[in-house]
């Protein structure tokens, strides 16, 4: 949590002082970037099974070619899901113009090996996404960057996601429970242990012995006569 409150509101910086082309060191994800170039918005799809605050939607993942013509892959916003639970027909897009933006870099997703409808996608995974589309340029392939802001704007945008949360939530409780558990795992097998090899020894635990209750009200009396006599 220190490092992404760190990272997070750092002053963005070139993309080549803390990332590679084929190799991203995750101690610098959330770090800003500043960027220039354009989106290529025909290339723009959409990553499915996001849903926000219970309603169902997607991610809007579009490329964006640097002025040196490598490519990354930048995550515009939430766009709802239709009535239906489906892509909507049309969504919001960003200006193809020249422009400088500044994003902040994550790490690519894993790849779910599922399919999915064309222009879309299951995961943030840049080597789908480059299959997909059929990118051949040279694209940043082990990460891509959350949209902060865009040089050129447009009417209408995806939902921006917000910062994420600098909490430890139920971590810390779940931790203890299961301490507790693993404590009284640990006691049960002892037991089960002690009792397995009692019973192998052929010794029978022993009893504590109980009295009877004429033999408990006998030394009741017995006490009683021996203080007034």
């Amino acid at each position: 949590m220190a490092q992404v409150a760190i990272n997070y509101d750092a002053v963005p910086t070139s993309i080549d002082s803390i990332a590679e082309l084929n190799a991203f060191d995750e101690k610098n994800q959330w770090r800003p970037v500043q960027m220039t170039g354009h989106y290529l918005v025909e290339n723009a799809v959409l990553v499915r099974n996001r849903p926000l605050n219970g309603q169902p939607g997607f991610l809007e993942l579009v490329p964006f070619q640097l002025s040196d013509g490598r490519l990354i892959a930048i995550e515009r916003g939430w766009i709802a899901s239709d009535d239906k639970y489906q892509a909507p027909n049309s969504f919001p897009l960003p200006s193809s113009s020249e422009q400088t933006i500044i994003a902040r870099l994550r790490p690519s997703e894993p790849s779910l090996e599922r399919s999915a409808p064309e222009g879309q996608l299951a995961t943030i995974n840049i080597d789908a996404l480059i299959k997909a589309e059929g990118i051949k340029d040279r694209m940043f392939s082990k990460l891509y960057a959350r949209i902060s802001s865009e040089s050129v704007p447009v009417a209408n945008n995806p939902k921006s996601l917000a910062k994420p949360e600098l909490d430890e939530g139920n971590h810390l409780s779940y931790a203890l429970q299961w301490i507790m558990f693993s404590l009284m795992s640990i006691a049960a097998l002892y037991w089960g242990i002690k009792k397995e090899r009692q019973a192998k020894s052929g010794v029978k635990p022993s009893k504590p012995k109980r009295k009877i209750l004429g033999e408990k009200d006998a030394e009741a009396e017995d006490a009683f006569l021996l203080t007034i006599s």
